[in-house]
C-alpha cells in the first residue's frame, strides 16, 4: 500500500480548487467539446501526479540496500544523495540516491537507478523510454516527436527520440543475442524449446516463411564521385533478411474469406546471412520446432533460402511460393507469344491448371517446356534464353511444387505472410528520401521485432501482463 504521506491532503485540496476553477472557465468559453475537457484535465492531472511520483520514487530509492545489483556485494560509498534529474510522463523532477564502487565487479553504480529501471546517463524514465521506443518504430523521428507532444504532452525533440530509441534498440539486440548464445549448447536448446510451451499440444505443423528486402544506407557518403572516377560503384542497397513462423493451427479465415494468423514469430535483421540463420533457428525453437510433427519451409526460388533450409531444417518439407511460379510462366508466355495475346493465354491456361490440380503438375509443366523447345522454330536468342531459364527453374524446384497435396491438407501454398511482413517493415524503413546506417537501422529493426514478438516486457517490465508480473 502507498504511504499516505506521499499524497498530502492539502496538496490534493489545492489542486482540486485550481482544477475546478480552470474547468469552470473552460465551460464558459465558446463551443467547448469533450476533447477540450480531456486535454485540460490531462494537463491538470500532471500537476498533481508529478509531486506524488517524485515522492514515491524517492521512497523506493531509499529502500534499496547499498549493494551491487549484479553480485550483491556491499559497495564502497563514493557519494551520498547524489542528485539526478529525470524526465517522466508527468514532467521533470530530481531524485537523490547513493553512489558507490563495487570492488568485485570493478564498476561504479547506483542501486536505486537499477531498481527504478533507469539507464546510464539518460534522463528518460522507464515510461518515457517506452513511449520513445514505441513511437520511433512506427514513424520517422521528427513525426514521432510531434505525436509524442500531441498524445502525451511530452516535449521530446527528434534528436532525443533518436538517442532513446537507439539505446533501447541496443538493449533489444542484447536480448536477442542472449537467446542466440543459448542455442549454441544442447542445454540452451532445451531451455529455448521449453519456453515454447508446445510439448502438450496435439501434433502440429510448423510453417517457416523466408524472404528478403532492400534497405538504403549511406555507404561512402560524400565519396560517390571520387569512387566512380576510380571505376567503383558505391553500394546503397542492402539485404534485410526476414522470416515469419507460425503453426498451421494458428492460421484461420475470416467470414469474408481473408486469411489471418492468430499468433506468429518474426525474425528481421540487416546483419549477415549467418546471423539471420542463427536468429531464425532460435525463433523456430521458441515457436515449437522440436515438438513439431512436420516443418514446412515456404519461399520463392532464391537458392540461399533453400541452402539455409537444408542446413538448419534438414527434415523440413520445402515449397516454392505458387504465385512466384505463376509469375515465371506469365513472363515466359509474354516473351514467347507477346503481351496479352490470345495465343499466350491459350498456352498458359492449361499449364496453370496443371500446377494446382495434378499430383505431378510441375513435372507436366516441365515436360511441356522441354517439348516446346523442340517444337518451336525460329526462336530469337532472347526467347531461347528465357525458355532455357524456365526449364532450369522447373528442373530445380519441381519437387517443391506439391500444390494439389498442400491444398488437400489445408496448408499454405504462398508466402503472403512473410511478404506482408516485409511490406509492414518497409513503411518505416523505406520512406521517400530516407537513408540509414547499419548502426542506425539494426537497433531499430531489433526493437520493432521484439515488440512484434510480444517480448516488449523484456525491456519494459511494466508492459508485462498483470498475471506474469
Amino acid at each position: 500500500m502507498v504511504n499516505p504521506s506521499l499524497i498530502p491532503t492539502d496538496l490534493v485540496r489545492s489542486w482540486s480548487r485550481a482544477t475546478e476553477a480552470n474547468l469552470g472557465a473552460l465551460l464558459q468559453t465558446l463551443h467547448p467539446t469533450l476533447g477540450h475537457l480531456e486535454e485540460l484535465l490531462e494537463v491538470e492531472a500532471r500537476k498533481l501526479m508529478l509531486p506524488i511520483l517524485s515522492a514515491a520514487a524517492q521512497t523506493l530509492a531509499r529502500r534499496q540496500p547499498f549493494q551491487c545489483p549484479i553480485c550483491h556485494q556491499p559497495l564502497l560509498a563514493e557519494a551520498r544523495n547524489r542528485r539526478r534529474t529525470l524526465d517522466a510522463v508527468f514532467g521533470s523532477f530530481g531524485l537523490k540516491r547513493d553512489y558507490g564502487w563495487c570492488s568485485t565487479c570493478k564498476r561504479y553504480c547506483c542501486p536505486a537507478d537499477h531498481a527504478l529501471g533507469l539507464q546510464p546517463q539518460a534522463p528518460a524514465s522507464p515510461r518515457v523510454q517506452e513511449i520513445a521506443a514505441l513511437l520511433s518504430i512506427r514513424d520517422p523521428y521528427a513525426q514521432a516527436a510531434k505525436d509524442a507532444k500531441r498524445l502525451t504532452g511530452l516535449a521530446l525533440n527528434a534528436s532525443s527520440l533518436h538517442r532513446e530509441a537507439q539505446r533501447q534498440g541496443r538493449r533489444a539486440i542484447q536480448c536477442r543475442q542472449r537467446d542466440v548464445d543459448l542455442a549454441q549448447t544442447p542445454e540452451g536448446v532445451a531451455e529455448l524449446s521449453a519456453r515454447s510451451q508446445t510439448s502438450k499440444l496435439a501434433p502440429f505443423t510448423l510453417i517457416i516463411e523466408i524472404d528478403a528486402w532492400n534497405i538504403r544506407e549511406r555507404d561512402d557518403w560524400g565519396r560517390t564521385g571520387k569512387l566512380r572516377r576510380q571505376g567503383k560503384q558505391p553500394e546503397r542497397w542492402h539485404w534485410v533478411f526476414t522470416a515469419t513462423i507460425f503453426r498451421l493451427d494458428q492460421r484461420a479465415q475470416t467470414h469474408g474469406g481473408r486469411r489471418v494468423i492468430s499468433s506468429r514469430g518474426y525474425v528481421v535483421t540487416r546483419q549477415t546471412l549467418e546471423a539471420f540463420t542463427q536468429m531464425l533457428y532460435v525463433e523456430a525453437l521458441l515457436r515449437g520446432l522440436l515438438n513439431a510433427e512436420q516443418v514446412l519451409v515456404i519461399a520463392d526460388g532464391a537458392i540461399w533460402i533453400w541452402n539455409l533450409a537444408g542446413d538448419r531444417f534438414k527434415n523440413a518439407k520445402q515449397r516454392v511460393d505458387l504465385f512466384h511460379v505463376r509469375e515465371h510462366l506469365h513472363e515466359l508466355a509474354r516473351t514467347l507469344y507477346g503481351e496479352g495475346t490470345v495465343q499466350a493465354q491459350q498456352w498458359l491456361k492449361p499449364l496453370l491448371r496443371f500446377l494446382e490440380s495434378r499430383k505431378e503438375g510441375a513435372l507436366d509443366v516441365l515436360h511441356e517446356l522441354q517439348d516446346l523447345r523442340q517444337r518451336l522454330e525460329n526462336l530469337t536468342a532472347s526467347q531461347q534464353e528465357s525458355l532455357g531459364k524456365e526449364i532450369g527453374y522447373f528442373t530445380t524446384h519441381h519437387r517443391r511444387m506439391d500444390y494439389k497435396e498442400a491444398k488437400a491438407k489445408g496448408e499454405p501454398v504462398g508466402s503472403g505472410p512473410v511478404e506482408s511482413t516485409a511490406a509492414q517493415y518497409q513503411t518505416r524503413f523505406k520512406c521517400t528520401g530516407q537513408f540509414w546506417t547499419l548502426e542506425g537501422d539494426e537497433p531499430l529493426l531489433a526493437l520493432a521485432t521484439l515488440y512484434r514478438n510480444e517480448r516488449w516486457h523484456l525491456l519494459f517490465p511494466q508492459a508485462a501482463p498483470a498475471a506474469t508480473r
